[in-house]
This record gives structure tokens, C-alpha cells and sequence, in this order.
């Protein structure tokens, strides 16, 4: 039994700030690191269905990404596990989807930019995450869809509805990061949430809570 498992993208970045260049992995890659940075006893399946290339300039000063991708350039079938949580990356931009009725646990997901989402797929969706950069529509649109709750996250704070109930965080001021370099931020921020998801201890108020201050906790730390 996996505690979560990842399908979906993996990509080679190419990254660029104005002073340097770099290679790296992204995507699955940015959560699966995220999560074991959290807590590396964590059973992680990785389940890479796209695989592709992005090239990636950092405005350091704005603290802002631009990025260019192709993130379908070699397909996978998917490796199902069993798992308590499954996590599916990039769902908007996912080739193939005929696995996901039959996962079992929690499934929650995020998406990218480029394609509108297909909402049908919500239906299957505990927790959908979406940056304030990548939605396209009205909030309410995934709301609706979603069987669960939709996280509209951003670097200062979060709207989290499921239609019935919606809550606002914001992060306090002080703690807001201003200049760094913010890529994989959102990958991030979904690795915090789901390992207090997994852990189940308070409630989702809790849970964004944890997964704001986390994130800044460890962007900060990498700088």
C-alpha cells in the first residue's frame, strides 16, 4: 500500500534567469521531492504518463515564472497502486485518463496551463488545485464539477470551496515572499496539502494553513 502515488507529467526543464542555465526535472518530480523533503519515510508510486520538455525563465525580481512547454512528447500507460492518496499532475494537459474510475482513495489533482480542463473528469476529484495564473472561467465552473473541494491558491493566500462551504486564508504579510524564484511553488504547496491530507489530523482549515506556511517555509529555504 502507497501512502500517495503520482500520475501524470514529468518533464526535463530547461531554466533561465538572465544570470545562468540549468537542467532539471520537473513536475512529478518537483512533488515527489517536495514530499520527501516533508517527511522521507513517505511510500511514494510514481506513475510518469507524459513525458516532455519545458523551457522556463525566472523574473527573480518580479518573483514570477514564463514558461514554454511541450508536454506530450512520450506517453506511458498508467501503473495503478494501491494508495491511500492519488495525485494526478497536470490533469487539463493528461493524454490518457481511463484509469482514473478505478482508483481507489482520495484523488486530487491540479492543472497547468494551456488546455481547458474536461470538467467530466471532476467528477472523480476530492481536491482540485488551481494557481490564480492557470484558471480559465469562473471559479464556480470547477466548483460545480468537482465532487469535493476546489482550492483556488495563490502567494498570498486561498479561496477553498466545495459549493456548500467556502473559506479565504491569507498569508500574513510578513511572511509573503517578494523576489525569489518561484517555480514549482504550486507543486509545492499541492506536496504540503496532501501530506496533512494523508495524515488526516484537524481539517482542511488546517490543512491550507499548513500548506501555505510550509511552502513558504521551504521556498525560502532553497534560496
Amino acid at each position: 500500500m502507497k501512502d500517495i502515488s503520482l500520475y501524470g507529467h514529468l518533464t526535463i526543464d530547461t531554466i533561465l534567469d538572465g544570470d545562468s542555465e540549468k537542467k532539471s526535472l520537473g513536475s512529478m518530480a518537483n512533488v515527489w521531492k517536495s514530499l520527501l523533503e516533508i517527511d522521507s519515510t513517505l511510500n511514494i508510486g510514481l506513475s510518469p504518463i507524459d513525458v516532455g520538455q519545458a523551457l522556463v525563465y525566472i523574473d527573480k525580481p518580479a518573483a514570477r515564472r514564463y514558461s514554454k512547454a511541450n508536454l506530450n512528447l512520450v506517453q506511458h500507460k498508467a501503473k495503478i497502486f494501491e494508495s491511500k492518496v492519488h495525485h494526478l499532475i497536470y490533469l487539463n494537459e493528461m493524454t490518457i485518463h481511463d484509469f482514473i474510475p478505478a482508483l481507489d482513495g482520495i484523488i486530487t489533482a491540479d492543472v497547468c496551463p494551456g488546455k481547458s480542463i474536461n470538467k467530466d473528469l471532476l467528477e472523480y476529484v476530492d481536491y482540485l488545485f488551481i494557481s490564480d495564473e492557470d484558471i480559465d472561467g469562473d471559479l464556480s465552473d470547477y466548483v460545480n464539477a468537482t465532487k469535493g473541494y476546489v482550492i483556488l491558491h495563490s502567494s498570498s493566500g486561498s479561496v477553498v470551496s466545495n459549493g456548500e462551504n467556502e473559506f479565504f486564508y491569507k498569508l500574513p504579510e510578513e511572511l509573503m515572499l517578494k523576489g525569489v524564484n518561484v517555480l514549482g511553488a504550486g507543486d509545492t504547496f499541492a506536496s504540503c496539502f496532501l501530506y496533512k491530507l494523508l495524515r488526516n489530523v484537524g481539517d482542511i482549515h488546517n490543512w491550507i494553513e499548513f500548506a501555505h506556511l510550509k511552502t513558504t517555509e521551504i521556498i525560502r529555504n532553497s534560496i
